[in-house]
C-alpha cells in the first residue's frame, strides 16, 4: 500500500537590482574664443546653474536619480538616470508524492527547489526591467526639461563671447540687448 506525502518548499532570496539608461550629446558652441576662454566661460555659467567641478575638470549636478555631466573643453553632455532597489523575493510550492512510487522526498524537494529559484530569478528580471522602464521614462522627462536650460546656458555663454571678442578688436561704444529676441548689437570703434 502506497503513502501520500505533501511537500510544501519556500524560498527567499533578497536581489539588490538596478535599472539605468543614459544619454549623451554635444554642445554647439560657437569657436568666438579660443577653446580654453570658452571652456571657462561655460564652466563659469554651468556652476551658476548649480553645477559642481569634479577634480577631473568636469561638471557634475545630481538631483536623485539623474546625473548630468558636462565637459567644458569638449561641450560633451552626458545625461544618466540609474535607480536602485533591494527585493525581497518570495516563492512557496507544495507537492504531494507516493512513497512506492516516483522520486524520493529528498530528490522531490530538491526539484522543488530548483524550480524555486527559477522562479526567484525570472521575478528579479521582471522587477529589473521595471526599474530600466522607469530609468527610461525619468530620463525622457527630465530631458525635456534639460534642453532649455542648456540652450540658455550655451546663448549666455555666446553673448559674453561676443563681448569679450568685441572687447579685443576695439573700444566697445554701445551695447544693446534685446532680452525677448535673443539680439545683441555692439557697437566698436576700431
Amino acid at each position: 500500500m502506497s503513502r501520500a506525502y505533501r511537500i510544501t518548499v519556500k524560498e527567499s532570496e533578497i536581489h539588490s537590482l538596478k535599472g539605468q539608461d543614459e544619454i549623451s550629446t554635444q554642445l554647439e558652441l560657437l569657436e568666438i574664443l579660443p577653446p580654453e576662454a570658452m571652456a571657462e566661460l561655460l564652466k563659469g555659467e554651468l556652476q551658476n546653474n548649480g553645477f559642481k567641478e569634479q577634480p577631473d575638470g568636469r561638471l557634475v549636478r545630481r538631483d536623485g536619480a539623474l546625473t548630468v555631466t558636462v565637459d567644458p573643453c569638449n561641450g560633451e553632455v552626458s545625461v544618466k538616470s540609474e535607480l536602485a532597489k533591494d527585493v525581497a523575493i518570495t516563492v512557496d510550492r507544495s507537492v504531494t508524492g507516493f512513497d512506492d512510487v516516483g522520486p524520493d522526498e529528498t530528490a522531490m524537494r530538491e526539484r522543488v527547489r530548483d524550480e524555486l529559484k527559477r522562479d526567484i530569478q525570472n521575478k528579479a528580471n521582471q522587477e529589473t526591467e521595471r526599474l530600466q522602464s522607469q530609468a527610461t521614462e525619468t530620463l525622457e522627462r527630465h530631458l525635456d526639461e534639460l534642453q532649455p536650460e542648456l540652450s540658455r546656458v550655451i546663448n549666455k555663454v555666446t553673448r559674453d563671447a561676443l563681448k569679450a571678442k568685441a572687447a579685443q578688436l576695439g573700444s566697445i561704444q554701445e551695447i544693446h540687448e534685446d532680452s525677448e529676441s535673443g539680439d545683441l548689437t555692439i557697437k566698436i570703434e576700431v
